[in-house]
């Protein structure tokens, strides 16, 4: 079975208990079409990028579950024939995103458990900076006009040295 990845966007104006029947219902369609459900993650009332259907906000739910064609295609007709979801998209996950999807939800489920205090601890102390870490950080006026005075002045004696070698291998036979 392969494993897939819906978003769908449920009317905020629905109740709660209507918008807990809309995904009961898009997970009972997956279970009847043989196909498993994963994870059923609620992201709640949204402001949408764009009107939709004349709406500004959503109810974002994001469905991870595993099945064949069959069970996509039947939940995607039922979406298209509800009037509480508003949009929906469906991607396939390949393995590099099921591990990622996978990794994402380990995270979320331990920055839930955490207390500020707990935070503080687990926070790395400051490390004096590498070579690597000067490298990749942002230039600033005052070391930019330095950095290059030193990179001419360098540049320059090896290009002397350079032009004095050249000299000397055209006087020889």
């Amino acid at each position: 079975m392969r494993k897939y990845e819906t978003i769908f966007i449920i009317n905020p104006e629905l109740t709660e208990e209507d918008t807990k029947a809309v995904i009961e219902k898009a997970s009972g369609i997956i279970q009847s079409h043989r196909g498993e459900v994963l994870k059923i993650d609620e992201w709640g009332n949204r402001r949408l990028a764009y009107e939709i259907k004349k709406m500004s906000k959503g109810y974002y739910v994001l469905l991870h579950f595993a099945g064949n064609s069959d069970v996509l295609s039947e939940l995607e007709r039922n979406f298209q024939l509800m009037d509480a979801v508003l949009k929906y998209q469906t991607v396939r996950l390949g393995p590099r995103e099921e591990k990622a999807a996978q990794k994402l939800a380990e995270e979320r489920v331990s920055d839930e458990g955490r207390t500020s205090e707990t935070e503080k601890k687990a926070e790395p102390p400051e490390q004096e900076k590498t070579e690597e870490d000067a490298a990749e950080e942002p230039l600033t006026a005052e070391s930019t006009s330095e950095d290059v005075s030193q990179e001419e002045s360098s540049e320059g004696k090896a290009d002397t040295e350079a032009s004095d070698g050249d000299k000397e291998q055209e006087g020889q036979p």
